[in-house]
C-alpha cells in the first residue's frame, strides 16, 4: 500500500508539472502568436525589379530591412504592461532578381512567470530597396504577393531613374548615415515608412557597414581607354 500511494503521489506530481509546463507554453504562444504568425506568412515568392523607364530588370537591389521590438513585462492577455520600444534597422542582404525571397525575422525570446511574461519581442514592418541610381521604394505588404483583386502581382516593382545630382544627395542626406551613424535623422521618419518622428536605431555590425558601402559606392576602375567606370 506504501508502494501503491507513493507511486500514485509521484503520478499526480507528474501530471501536475505537465500542466504547467502546458500552461506556460500557452502563456509564451500567447505573446508570440502575432509574431509568429506574422512571420510564418511571409512567402518566399520572387520579387521582380525592373526600370520604370526601359523596362529592362534590374538584376541585383539592397533590402534595408526595418524592425520594432517590445522589451519589459507583459500580462497575458492584454498585452506589454511596462514596455519599453524600438524601432530598428538590421540584417541587410542584397537580393538577385526573381530569385526566392528569404527575409531574416526576429527571434522571439523571455521567460513566462504566469501570468506575467517578461521578455522581448520583435516584428518586420517592411523593407526600403534601394539600386544606385534609382529612387529607393519602401515596401510593407510582405504577407501578399497579389493584389486585393488578385490581378496582378504586387512583388513585380518598377523603380524609376533618378538624375546623378539626385542620386548624390540621396546617398549625402539619407544613405551615407547607414555606413557610419548609429541612428537615422529624426527628420528621415516618413522615409522609412515611419507614421510620426521617432528614433530609428542602424543595428548594422561592420561586415553589414560594409556590405551597403560597397554596393552603393562601387571602387572606380579605369577601361583601355583610361577613362574611369564602375
Amino acid at each position: 500500500m506504501a508502494a501503491s500511494a507513493v507511486q500514485l503521489l509521484l503520478f499526480k506530481t507528474t501530471m501536475k508539472l505537465i500542466k504547467l509546463i502546458a500552461i506556460l507554453s500557452l502563456v509564451a504562444v500567447s505573446f508570440s502568436s502575432d509574431v509568429l504568425a506574422q512571420q510564418k506568412k511571409i512567402p518566399k515568392n520572387p520579387f521582380r525589379f525592373s526600370d520604370a523607364v526601359t523596362g529592362k530588370p534590374i538584376p541585383e537591389v539592397l533590402v534595408l530591412p526595418r524592425y520594432s521590438s517590445a522589451k519589459g513585462i507583459f500580462i497575458a492577455p492584454e498585452g506589454p504592461a511596462k514596455a519599453t520600444y524600438r524601432n530598428y534597422l538590421a540584417k541587410p542582404f542584397l537580393y538577385r532578381n526573381e530569385t526566392p525571397f528569404k527575409l531574416k525575422t526576429p527571434k522571439f525570446v523571455g521567460l513566462p512567470l504566469l501570468p506575467v511574461f517578461i521578455g522581448k519581442a520583435g516584428g518586420i514592418e517592411g523593407i526600403l530597396i534601394v539600386a544606385p541610381g534609382y529612387r529607393p521604394i519602401w515596401f510593407d505588404n510582405l504577407w501578399q504577393t497579389r493584389d486585393i483583386l488578385n490581378t496582378r502581382d504586387i512583388r513585380n516593382l518598377r523603380l524609376t531613374p533618378i538624375p546623378d545630382d539626385q542620386w548624390s544627395l540621396l546617398m549625402e542626406k539619407k544613405l551615407n548615415p547607414l555606413i557610419e551613424e548609429s541612428a537615422v535623422s529624426i527628420d528621415d521618419f516618413q522615409f522609412w515608412g515611419l507614421n510620426k518622428a521617432e528614433g530609428l536605431y542602424i543595428g548594422y555590425n561592420k561586415d553589414e557597414r560594409a556590405l551597403i558601402k560597397k554596393f552603393l559606392q562601387p571602387v572606380k576602375v579605369k577601361d583601355q581607354a583610361g577613362r574611369p567606370s564602375c
